[in-house]
């Protein structure tokens, strides 16, 4: 069986609303092997929120009069939208204590023109081979991109490894991650067996159970049970329900002070254009969603050591990876 396809419909739980935290000049250390799609809860969260109904779009807090209806981008509001999402392995803690800063998340996340469709593709933090702007070939894994060559080229080098353009860049870290499961009262996972890493601190029983924030990151980094692999599909399972919880009528969330704490948002969503990006979100509701880990048999051509000193590798299918995007993407980073 391949590692990771799937695909469902969600009335609330998944549009991707590709919403608008300012670019800011947080520190780049975001969402530890946290689940890929965690960043993009994050980001959507404002989003998310404001799409409940009787939720002001434009107007101010506290303001005798609501502000006009905002004119919504016809552009951006009738043509595909792409995401990715990075998650790096870093808290505050970590950082405090000069710990290396590795790409541990990716995560492609995309919305067709009518906001009918997403598909959500997860990236083995292993993985090598990957084309670069350059024309080379980076061939270390692929969470050393950024570090050593900063967000726009990682940007740009998924760009051409999967062959679809990216509109924006999304970033959270773990200490978020917590804060945004914390602030919903938990999420609610499943897991087939009994779940033990002591390296995460990790320990549940097998069954439907609800994760606070800590325990939640812990399910969604631990990959000392199954890999990455089995990591990926958690992180999307941990999001998912991250997300259908804020959408939810019945969550009760100080948006203002939960905004206010997730201090490692780093994104180039464009802020101006937050009244497209809710409304895009609004017609997402029921959009059907593929989820895919790229994983063997058809995504990966070798895994292993090859004994050349880069250790452990995941080596792409690409022309796979890239049918399959194009199937369910498009095509054309040039």
């Amino acid at each position: 069986m391949e590692a990771g396809a799937g695909g469902t419909k969600l009335a609330d739980a998944r549009r991707m609303t590709y919403q608008a935290p300012r670019r800011s000049n947080a520190a780049p250390w975001l969402i530890g092997g946290l689940v890929v799609l965690l960043a993009i809860a994050a980001v959507l969260l404002f989003v998310l929120l404001n799409q409940r109904p009787g939720a002001p779009l434009a107007s101010q807090p506290g303001s005798a009069n609501p502000s006009p209806s905002p004119t919504l981008n016809a552009d951006l509001l009738g043509r595909r939208l792409t995401v990715l999402v990075i998650g790096i392995d870093v808290n505050a803690k970590r950082a405090a204590a000069g710990a290396g800063v590795n790409t541990d998340s990716l995560m492609l996340a995309s919305i067709n023109e009518d906001q009918s469709e997403l598909t959500m593709v997860s990236v083995p933090r292993d993985m090598t081979n990957i084309p670069m702007p350059d024309g080379s070939t980076w061939q270390r894994k692929v969470n050393a991109i950024e570090a050593e060559k900063g967000v726009d080229t990682l940007v740009d080098a998924m760009s051409r490894f999967f062959d679809v353009p990216i509109d924006y860049y999304v970033q959270v870290d773990m200490d978020d991650l917590v804060k945004l499961v914390d602030a919903v009262d938990g999420v609610e996972v499943n897991p087939k067996q009994a779940l033990n890493d002591p390296t995460v601190h990790l320990d549940i029983a097998a069954g439907r159970q609800t994760l606070d924030g800590p325990t939640a990151l812990a399910y969604a980094r631990t990959r000392h049970i199954d890999e990455d692999y089995g990591r990926a599909r958690r992180q999307q399972e941990v999001v998912l329900d991250l997300v259908s919880r804020l959408v939810d009528p019945k969550t009760d969330v100080d948006v203002a002070s939960l905004l206010d704490g997730l201090s490692s948002l780093k994104t180039d969503l464009p802020l101006d254009e937050l009244p497209t990006l809710i409304e895009i979100g609004r017609r997402a509701q029921s959009a059907d969603v593929s989820r895919q880990v790229l994983g063997p048999p058809r995504f990966v051509s070798f895994e292993g050591d090859r004994g050349d000193g880069r250790g452990y590798l995941v080596e792409p299918n690409i022309e796979a990876i890239r049918a399959y995007v194009q199937k369910h993407i498009g095509s054309g980073a040039g």
